[in-house]
């Protein structure tokens, strides 16, 4: 379930709101490396947090979500 190949988007942002005015939604068909890069930064952090359907991680100037498809 959590692999590259059901990532739906990611999400890089400054903290607080993530309507997507402090920071950008991604999806494998914008850009497949930057969806790659992000994914494997959260996943193999071993900080990160996974809840159904998603993972993230807050680096404290930066969140950093995945989420995956369902």
């Amino acid at each position: 379930m959590f692999t590259l190949a059901n990532v739906e988007k990611v999400y890089s942002g400054r903290p607080g709101c993530m309507c997507g005015c402090r920071g950008r939604y991604t999806t494998p068909e914008q850009s497949a490396r930057s969806v790659k890069i992000l994914f494997n930064k959260v996943m193999n952090h071993p900080d990160r947090i996974v809840e159904p359907g998603n993972a993230w991680l807050n680096t404290g100037t930066r969140n950093l979500v995945v989420y995956f498809k369902e």
